[in-house]
């Protein structure tokens, strides 16, 4: 009997695994597996604080990128994060003239994933 349940217990750890390799080798994940970023470690510098154009309080902190394909432009801090700034969110997390943050720019250089750019601030914005 034990032999039996030995056996079992084999045959569905094999077919556990079985399931996850498959599920692991799906389509939507290969999708990703086939996509390649380009990724720069560079500095964003506060170069510009001014009234919002979409006006109602809200402040555009324009930000110049010294390296990736943000460099391009100056860059609006609001809309890279998805947040709306106001005078207590430069208050909360100091933001100056002149401020210099850490960030790593990815850029999909390769495939066709739905996330073409991303900007990860090393710096926790509230």
């Amino acid at each position: 009997m034990s032999g039996t349940v030995a056996f079992s217990s084999k045959t569905l750890f094999i077919l556990l695994f079985a399931a996850f390799f498959l599920d692991s080798c799906s389509g939507k994940k290969k999708k990703y597996a086939e996509c390649d970023y380009d990724t720069v470690k560079t500095l964003a510098e506060v170069i510009n604080m001014k009234p919002h154009p979409d006006g109602n309080g809200k402040i555009a902190v324009i930000l110049d990128f010294k390296a990736s394909v943000l460099a391009l432009e100056d860059q609006e801090l609001g809309a890279l994060k998805g947040v709306e700034i106001d005078h207590d969110f430069l208050e909360r997390n100091g933001i100056e003239m002149n401020n210099k943050y850490e960030v790593v720019v990815s850029e999909l250089v390769k495939g066709d994933c739905d996330t073409k750019l991303t900007v990860a601030f090393n710096h926790g914005f509230e």
